[in-house]
């Protein structure tokens, strides 16, 4: 059998109520004599919050153990699973005509506020999870350009070297065969630019770069100019569409110069 419910559960919300949720536990904890805990207790369980109960009536149970319609409402109204109780299954457990859970619900809009209970809860959800992604996004995000922030700080540091475009590395090797030999690397500044070396940097970089841009969702002329050119060719099938040669003069396909003509 379940334990009889403390009346001054019901009052407590009953002044919650009549101070329109402006007033603190310890104060209503203070009017009836109980632990401030205790009220945050129920609080808690009757979701005051969630359940905006106008009729606070005590309902006698067919064992004469009192339940409140507080408490029925709020089990119909937060049960969102996928097949929640329905009201003869609350009247079966409270021992209640049916017609009469029925006629309250109605009267009090059960459906509805279960309905607007389940599509807050839906949305709580939906945030906190895009809340959990957007952070991981940003962690990820960030370590890339940790990363690529720290690959340029290199080639900086070697650029720092006023010789190091000049250098030109050689590897000698003494003895061949299988007997044994020994191996040496040179490096030897001359007056001539090394132009691999320099090539490579700037090819490096380049790739930096359009790593950083990508990871920041900034996209390339290249790639900007390709999607509009795929949108109007989706557009419409019947329109002819006409390669400008954009894209080929940035491949360097074509010795075309686009930049007006010196007078």
């Amino acid at each position: 059998m379940p334990r009889r419910r403390d009346p001054r559960r019901d009052k407590a919300f009953e002044i919650w109520k009549q101070h329109n949720g402006n007033i603190t536990n310890r104060e209503i904890a203070k009017m009836l004599d109980v632990d401030e805990k205790v009220v945050a207790v129920w609080k808690q369980r009757d979701k005051w919050n969630v359940v905006q109960q106008t009729n606070t009536n005590v309902v006698q149970q067919n064992d004469n153990t009192d339940v409140s319609w507080i408490e029925i409402e709020n089990e119909y109204v937060t049960d969102i699973r996928k097949k929640p109780c329905t009201l003869k299954d609350l009247a079966e457990k409270y021992g209640i005509p049916h017609k009469r859970v029925r006629e309250y619900a109605a009267e009090h809009k059960w459906t509805e506020k279960r309905d607007k209970y389940r599509i807050n809860v839906g949305q709580k959800t939906a945030e906190k999870t895009a809340e959990i992604i957007s952070s991981e996004l940003s962690a990820v995000t960030a370590r890339h350009l940790r990363v690529s922030d720290k690959l340029i700080s290199i080639i900086e540091e070697a650029l720092e070297d006023e010789n190091e475009l000049y250098k030109y590395v050689e590897k000698l090797r003494q003895g061949y065969g299988k007997g044994a030999f020994e191996e040496s690397i040179i490096v030897d500044v001359k007056d001539a630019l090394n132009d691999a070396k320099l090539l490579n940097i700037v090819q490096s970089l380049e790739k930096l770069q359009k790593m950083q841009r990508q990871t920041l969702g900034i996209l390339d002329a290249k790639d900007q100019h390709k999607i509009e050119m795929d949108k109007q060719k989706m557009g419409d099938d019947d329109t002819e569409f006409e390669d400008d040669g954009f894209l080929d003069a940035l491949d360097g396909k074509v010795k075309e110069v686009w930049d007006d003509e010196e007078v």
